[in-house]
């Protein structure tokens, strides 16, 4: 064979340009490349994986639906492609549903014609004649032929961005428009020691803007590798901090006789020592979550004071102060977000501490915390 292989089929040459940063598209051609060149034995094999590693790369690229069967053909993959594709109910259908269903029989046949001439996969009677030349030129122009409408019907076609393997820079002109309409805050988190970073876009308020927690190893990781390395080589010649707890010799307490309490006696129980709060409750409250004074007020009420009404004035200054802080607390989805839960879990504490609405005790901060 004179020609080289992308002079004769150059779809398997382009499909591996199509996606550059696909390790085993680019290894399968360079198999088939060197097969071909070198009139190997598997050509045959290695022309139907290309095609069947095209068709999933694009099924995967979409998040379209896979065939059903654990081990599909290549005809049943490639429906799938075409289905991905909004091409497969065209088949039959004018001029270019003839060309679609052509595609899809030149399919069909180039599985069958591996499974009886294939050599290498299944396995031949070694006396049986190798292919020829002509022959495999047949077979590789066919599938080059379906890799070519593939390409081209794929051309154009946004990846699905949750689940595509492509690198960012593929995503250049929506990178532009996230860089170009977003504004950015980032803070650190020194009782984590996280970085946390607020992207508001367009016409965003800051309560909706979306919060990320990343901690400086996945940082690293993600976006410098090289420097992930520096800072481990670092950190190994940082002896590790020695604790700060000393302990202590242990003294022997001196032993108290037992009082003897008469059945009369009754001790009283030990209340909790509540540390001190500089929390100062709010007489009123008018801000972002002013319309929700009301229902929060009667749920405290009716839910967790069984509808006692004595101590309104204090209840309505802890639904105040509660609201107001929530300012500061609530962010995007926050209750799906451990360490947003967790700052207002302690907020509502150190609040219930305070508020001194008999009956609305620290334990009631759960039902709280779900409303």
């Amino acid at each position: 064979m004179t020609c080289t292989l992308d002079d004769i089929v150059p779809a398997f040459r382009a499909a591996c340009e199509r996606w550059p940063h696909a390790p085993n598209l680019q290894q399968h051609y360079n198999d088939l490349a060197r097969t071909y060149e070198e009139d190997g034995s598997s050509l045959i094999e290695l022309t139907k994986s290309f095609l069947e590693a095209v068709c999933w790369t694009v099924i995967r690229e979409l998040r379209a639906t896979p065939p059903d069967s654990a081990t599909p053909t290549t005809t049943e993959l490639l429906s799938c492609v075409l289905n991905a594709l909004g091409l497969r109910n065209q088949r039959g259908v004018g001029p270019l549903g003839k060309v679609i269903s052509g595609h899809n029989k030149l399919a069909e046949g180039l599985n069958e014609m591996r499974n009886q001439d294939g050599s290498v996969a299944h396995g031949k009677d070694g006396f049986l004649d190798a292919i020829s030349s002509r022959h495999t030129r047949v077979y590789i122009l066919s599938a080059d032929s379906v890799i070519a409408l593939i390409l081209s019907a794929y051309d154009g076609k946004e990846p699905n961005l949750l689940t595509t393997r492509e690198p960012p820079d593929r995503f250049r002109h929506l990178n532009d428009r996230i860089d170009e309409g977003c504004a950015l805050d980032a803070e650190v988190d020194m009782e984590e020691g996280i970085l946390v970073v607020r992207v508001q876009a367009g016409a965003q308020t800051p309560e909706e803007a979306i919060e990320l927690r990343v901690p400086p190893s996945e940082l690293l990781y993600h976006l410098d590798r090289q420097a992930y390395l520096s800072v481990l080589e670092a950190l190994q010649e940082v002896p590790p901090a020695e604790s700060e707890e000393k302990t202590e010799p242990a003294v022997e307490k001196e032993t108290k006789p037992a009082e003897v309490i008469t059945e009369e006696e009754e001790v009283p129980p030990e209340e909790p020592v509540l540390k001190s709060s500089k929390l100062q409750l709010l007489d009123e409250y008018q801000g972002l979550y002013q319309d929700k004074v009301n229902n929060l007020y009667e749920f405290v009420i009716h839910n967790l004071l069984n509808g006692n009404t004595d101590q309104a004035q204090q209840v309505l200054r802890f639904v105040s102060t509660l609201l107001a802080e929530m300012e500061n607390l609530a962010v995007v989805d926050w209750a799906k977000r451990p360490s947003a839960q967790s700052r207002v879990k302690v907020y509502l504490k150190r609040l219930l501490a305070v508020a001194g609405v008999e009956g609305l005790g620290i334990n009631k901060w759960q039902p709280l915390l779900k409303w």
